[in-house]
């Protein structure tokens, strides 16, 4: 559980600097090569991950809270994990109180970390929208057309220890006491 802590602390101290600051200092979370796609859009590298959020302090005053929530490391060694959270974000261009009340957009997060130095840093983070409403303040980068996504291994639930796991009649895996 240490590590599953440890990266939901890096990725919702993330989203503080972007909710809370410009966020122009978001790429010292990242690899110096790294990649932040928001579905097809890619930017590689801190200067372009830096130039995203630039951009969107340069539009003027927003209001957002990026919610982070259900991380699950899904591979992990000593020097790196992969982990997926879902994204509800609150956000809205002007000053607050803002009257929206709905998320902008609830996505997928699929982050790649490394271990460099002693400091978990993100690798590639992708960025897969779910729902968003059509009225969505979801600006920066602007939303590209759909894309049929590739099909993605199953995740491997989690089981807590003394547990095992069982399928339901559904096909899903349910958490069973041994006793």
């Amino acid at each position: 559980m240490a590590l599953t802590t440890h990266l939901l602390t890096l990725a919702t101290a993330l989203w503080f600097e972007v909710d809370h600051t410009d966020g122009t200092g978001v790429s010292a979370f990242f690899t110096a090569d790294a990649e932040l796609r928001f579905g097809t859009r890619s930017f590689h590298g801190s200067r372009e991950i830096d130039h995203v959020y630039a951009s969107r302090t340069a539009r003027g005053p927003r209001v957002s809270r990026h919610l982070v929530t259900n991380l699950h490391v899904t591979s992990a060694d000593t020097t790196h994990a992969t982990a997926v959270s879902n994204l509800l974000l609150f956000a809205e261009d002007g000053e607050p109180p803002r009257s929206t009340v709905t998320p902008a957009v609830v996505s997928d997060v699929v982050d790649d970390f490394v271990l460099r130095d002693g400091s978990w840093l993100i690798r590639s983070r992708h960025i897969t929208t779910l729902f968003a409403p059509p009225t969505s303040s979801w600006p920066s980068p602007p939303t590209d057309p759909p894309r049929e996504r590739p099909p993605q291994a199953p995740l491997r639930p989690y089981i807590a220890p003394n547990r095992t796991a069982r399928p339901s009649q559904a096909g899903h895996l349910t958490a069973k006491d041994p006793t």
